[in-house]
């Protein structure tokens, strides 16, 4: 009985002392569960830095890098992504941990955060392969005006006009620069030619010009065609004649420039060689049309 009873009073004790003391592995224990906390913390504060110098780097390669070379941006719902599929966290959640909410957000964190990387190292390789094809890529743009400006003048503009063969308001995909018949048709960058011959469509004989980087040019109504399809031309070799062939009520030179098949303004690749009253007559937005 009296050993029932100390037995009591020890168990009691040994209660009693728990409640206010650690053992030494107790005190291990929660002074390793802080420091991991702890670690963790910082961890998540790095993650946190981390990304927004990722975003950072994103802004700059979408509105710097991208731009200069004229490449789409990397949408920002393709950069930020999440992982579709089962849970990849789901074996982290059942652990009894009590703060794997904490560990769980710091691994997802870092997925997201390796993932949006490999983006931005993949677009980073894009970019590095056009900086190296920079000089290929000068040589490529049409940026050349493809007749003389001295024996030719400008007859329509680039963008919404009354057509002059059908009436009402269409627009115009290029421009018009009227000339005497035969007149030489010079293409306005390196490129290869994938159109060569009779176009039913309105444009008449067509020559059109794959520059690679998005660009291509467009000659149309020409008179003669002087190269075919599958050759390869250099910025100034003559590709044909000025001329009226197709949907056209006088002789001139239809020409187009399109960016990834959209159309552009030609006179902004090569305003700077009109002389000051061609370019002025442009800019004034003439009504009298003449040709398609």
């Amino acid at each position: 009985m009296v050993f029932l009873g100390m037995s009591v009073i020890a168990a009691t004790w040994i209660f009693a002392y728990s409640l206010f003391f650690k053992t030494p592995k107790e005190v291990h224990l929660l002074k390793t569960t802080n420091e991991l906390l702890v670690s963790y913390e910082i961890m998540s504060l790095k993650l946190v830095e981390s990304e927004q110098t990722l975003n950072r780097i994103i802004e700059r390669d979408n509105s710097v890098y991208r731009a200069v070379f004229e490449e789409d941006t990397i949408p920002y719902t393709v950069r930020n992504a999440g992982f579709g599929g089962v849970n990849r966290y789901a074996k982290y959640e059942n652990l009894g941990i009590k703060n794997s909410d904490l560990l769980i957000d710091i691994y997802r964190s870092m997925d997201i955060l390796q993932k949006k990387a490999y983006i931005q190292s993949k677009s980073f390789d894009k970019i590095a392969e056009l900086a190296s094809n920079k000089i290929l890529m000068q040589q490529s743009m049409p940026i050349f005006a493809p007749v003389s400006l001295t024996q030719t003048h400008l007859s329509s503009y680039f963008g919404y006009r009354t057509d002059p063969v059908y009436g009402g308001l269409q627009f115009h995909k290029g421009i018009d620069l009227s000339g005497k018949t035969g007149l030489p048709i010079y293409a306005s960058g390196d490129g290869v030619v994938v159109t060569a011959s009779y176009n039913g469509g309105g444009y008449g004989n067509i020559v059109e010009v794959d520059h690679g980087f998005g660009y291509s040019t467009r000659y149309a109504h020409l008179y003669k065609i002087n190269v075919v399809e599958g050759q390869k031309v250099k910025r100034g070799d003559k590709v044909g004649e000025l001329g009226s062939t197709g949907k056209s009520v006088g002789p001139h030179l239809h020409y187009e420039i399109r960016l990834k098949n959209n159309p552009q303004n030609p006179l902004v690749y090569f305003e700077n060689q009109f002389d000051t009253e061609e370019f002025e007559f442009v800019n004034q937005g003439d009504d009298e049309i003449i040709y398609e």
